[in-house]
């Protein structure tokens, strides 16, 4: 047996849950059903843990730490589960049906597979109807879509209220965090996801996925739509010290496009923004093309490829999408002329009509 990271003694010290069937160790027992595999790889990153366990006549075993604050996982060739250390006694079955069960019923992993069979029946619901309503050849296109965005209303009602509760029962475990992921993506509230991060218990509040989602909301709240911009300095392709204030807050209005060459709605946006570009220049509006994780030479080839004849900050890099709390591209902001932010997240029509309520 290979360990590439030795356990510390300092991973044992973890809460021990008072309750039948939960002990002060997560003991993991399990099979791997494809004969070849002689060791499964083992990883609890949040703690260091990452390590090789022999396997003997396709069986292993292993003690681990409890923490229902973390996910692990176990893997061997090209099988992988994932896991929570919660104290239970694991079965883990590695093959073409890999799987994870405790013993104990009431346990975190018992709720997350829960959690997660409900995650995907809500979705293969939501997607089901789609389908039956594309199937409709007897109504116009106009009440087809509206039925579309009645099915998504629905679905994100559900999906938002199973979430909520999933995150009121599990406030002390990783399953909360999978829920308020879910809900980020949904509500795009960071005040409201901000407010139920502070439901979550002290030891789940200082993970490490809760602090870096606490930071980036705290970010996107301190550059939010009303908030003045923000500004950076990089060293662009050609080696020149380049400012965001060189182009933002200069007495004009200033669209800004978050982009990079290999992002394919980046690309799609392109055209939209270049509509733009051609009715408002003249009036007054500035574009500004941000290229943010990519190679200069991408930005610069693809920029020429698809017409962009405005302004651009080549190799930003991952500084802009830091500073203003971007998850995804493209990502349009317009700024007023002191450098306000008008409004964030822009796309397709919503350009243009946006920036009518400003230039006419």
């Amino acid at each position: 047996m290979k360990t590439r990271t030795v356990m510390t003694a300092a991973c044992a010290v973890f809460l021990a849950a008072a309750c039948n069937g939960v002990s002060d160790t997560t003991r993991i027992s399990g099979t791997i059903s494809e004969a070849g595999l002689d060791e499964v790889n083992v990883v609890i990153a949040p703690h260091g843990i990452d390590t090789l366990i022999a396997v003997t006549d396709g069986r292993f075993s292993i003690e681990l730490p409890v923490d229902p604050t973390v996910m692990g996982s176990v893997s061997a060739g090209p099988y992988q589960v994932h896991f929570i250390p919660d104290g239970t006694k694991l079965n883990v079955s590695l093959g073409a049906e890999s799987s994870v069960k405790s013993a104990f019923s009431g346990s975190v992993n018992t709720r997350f597979a829960e959690f997660s069979d409900k995650s995907v029946s809500i979705q293969e619901n939501f997607m089901t109807e789609v389908q039956n309503i594309r199937a409709k050849t007897d109504i116009s296109a106009e009440a087809m879509d509206s039925l579309l965005i009645a099915n998504y209303d629905r679905f994100t009602g559900e999906f938002i209220e199973f979430s909520k509760t999933a995150l009121s029962q599990n406030s002390d475990n990783v399953i909360a965090v999978v829920a308020l992921s879910n809900l980020s993506g949904l509500l795009q509230d960071d005040v409201q996801i901000d407010s139920l991060i502070g439901t979550l218990s002290p030891e789940l509040q200082a993970s490490d996925e809760i602090v870096a989602m606490k930071n980036l909301i705290e970010t996107r709240i301190e550059t939010a739509e009303g908030k003045m911009f923000k500004d950076f300095t990089i060293e662009d392709s050609d080696g020149k010290t380049v400012k965001f204030s060189d182009y933002v807050g200069k007495g004009k209005y200033v669209l800004v496009d978050f982009w990079a060459s290999w992002c394919g709605p980046c690309k799609a946006e392109i055209p939209n923004i270049k509509a733009i570009y051609d009715e408002y220049h003249k009036k007054g509006l500035e574009v500004l093309s941000v290229a943010v994780w990519d190679r200069p030479e991408a930005t610069k080839d693809t920029a020429k490829v698809y017409g962009v004849n405005w302004k651009q900050i080549i190799n930003a890099g991952q500084v802009p999408t830091e500073l203003y709390g971007i998850e995804g591209i493209p990502h349009i902001i317009l700024f007023g002329p002191d450098g306000t932010i008008l409004k964030r997240n822009l796309r397709g029509e919503e350009i243009g009509r946006e920036i009518s309520k400003y230039i006419r």
